[in-house]
This record gives structure tokens, sequence and C-alpha cells, in this order.
């Protein structure tokens, strides 16, 4: 029985660490939540971590003490703790990610700066501070002035083309 439970435990938890080992190299999903819409990779890894630590701390519970009753229930009970703890520590990985994704729309009312000079009837480039990073921009002047490099601006509008409108800041 305490060579069965080793192995069960140290095949499930080598499972779950490669699969875990994937998620964080490679991306795949890291969902651990074990509720109605988790998804087939999630309930797996939820699956493997009570199994592995169940198992594991049940094998403890047996060679140190000969009642199996109390050594299933504080397996079961090591299982599920170990389910939780792992989802929180998967659920602190996931809430670290950033969305950097950005639309134009995004800069409106934003300051930067002039790159590339902006003629008085032309396009030339902004750098406008978006979602935490410096984002280039096709810009026109909001006043047909042109505008030179270097010069602070503000965005005021976004163009038909894409491009965003910018004023010249005091």
């Amino acid at each position: 029985m305490i060579e069965l439970l080793t192995t069960i435990s140290l095949v499930s938890g080598g499972i779950l660490f490669l699969l875990l080992l994937l998620s964080l190299l490679g991306g795949l999903d890291l969902d651990v939540d074990v509720d109605a819409d988790a998804d087939g990779l999630g309930i797996f890894k939820s699956v493997l971590t009570f199994v592995s630590m169940g198992a594991w701390v049940v094998k403890l519970m047996l060679v140190s003490y000969d009642n199996p009753a109390l050594a299933f229930t504080v397996g079961a009970a090591a299982g599920a703790v170990g389910v939780w703890v792992m989802s929180q520590l998967l659920k602190l990985m996931l809430r670290q990610e950033s969305n950097v994704n950005f639309k134009a729309d995004d800069a409106l009312f934003q300051q930067g700066k002039v790159y590339l000079k902006i003629p008085g009837e032309g396009q030339g480039l902004v750098n406008v501070r978006v979602k935490g990073r410096n984002r280039e921009f096709k810009a026109t002047a909001e006043d047909g002035l042109e505008l030179p490099t270097g010069t602070p601006v503000e965005v005021v509008n976004l163009a038909a083309d894409g491009s965003i409108v910018v004023r010249q800041l005091a």
C-alpha cells in the first residue's frame, strides 16, 4: 500500500510539474479553478494536485499511525488545501499580466512630444505615452501651424485616416 501511494504521488506530481512548467514557459492556460466554467486542463491540474498531495500525506500518515481512516481523512484535507493553494498562486501570477494592446482612442487627451516635425498642412510623428509606454503616432496640427521637433503637444482628436490631431501646449 505504501509503495502504491508513493508511485501515485510521484507520477501525478511529475505530470503536474510538467504541465505547470509548460504553462509558464509556453503560455498554456493557467486556470485551476474548480468551478462550472473551468476548462478541462484546469480541472485536470486540480485533480493532479489533489491526488499528488493527498497520496503523499496518506502515505506519511500510514507510516506514522496505524489508523487508515484518519490517514485518508487527513490526506483528503491536504489535497483540498493543495488545490486551493495552487489556485491562489496561479491567480496571483495571472494578475501580473498586463494588456499592452492599444488603440488610437487611448491616446486622446494624453500629452506627448513631436518626434518628427509636423509641417503646416501635412503629417509628422508624435510620441505619446499610452498604457505606460511611449507610442508613435502620425499626427497633424489642429491649427495648421508647423510644429518643430520636441514641441510638447496634447492629443485633441482622431483623424479619419487613423492619425491623431494635436495642439501645442503652452
